[in-house]
């Protein structure tokens, strides 16, 4: 999206944005600002068209990810677009394989994340306020989209 033209902002944590300006300084872009902080805990920013959440969410539990949701509408310019990227995880949370055994490796190695189902993250977004959330599979991932009509 950089390389055609559009601002970008990418938010991360410190170790990961230092990764993220090494490879983009190599390809030669300009056009993207970096923020550094805790998703939870540092401000994202403001007047964005759209946010891309890309396997961000199965680091989080529920409730967590209904405070970034929160957080990610409040950022929203009206008829903003959230686009949630996430491993695929069937309603039985063991399907299919690679969904179910990267939420064992989060339900593991974080303080409540485990990997969602394409339903469990339309409700979030619903309750948050989210409209017309949309599911589409991508191979291993799920990507969901929805929009911020307020």
């Amino acid at each position: 999206m950089a390389k055609k033209g559009v601002d970008i902002t990418l938010f991360d944590r410190p170790e990961t944005v230092e990764i993220a300006k090494r490879v983009i300084k190599k390809e030669g872009i300009k056009n993207i600002d970096f923020i550094e902080g805790d998703f939870l805990h540092d401000n994202i920013g403001r007047g964005y068209d759209l946010i891309f959440a890309s396997q961000i969410m199965h680091s989080l539990s529920e409730k967590d990810n209904l405070r970034l949701l929160k957080k990610c509408k409040r950022a929203l310019n009206k008829r903003g677009r959230i686009v949630i990227q996430g491993f695929h995880l069937l309603k039985d949370r063991a399907h299919p394989p690679q969904g179910a055994l990267f939420s064992v490796n989060m339900l593991v190695n974080t303080d409540g994340g485990r990997s969602y189902s394409p339903d469990e993250m339309k409700n979030w977004l619903s309750k948050t306020g989210f409209k017309k959330a949309e599911e589409k599979l991508m191979g291993e991932t799920v990507i969901i989209q929805a929009f911020n009509l307020r």
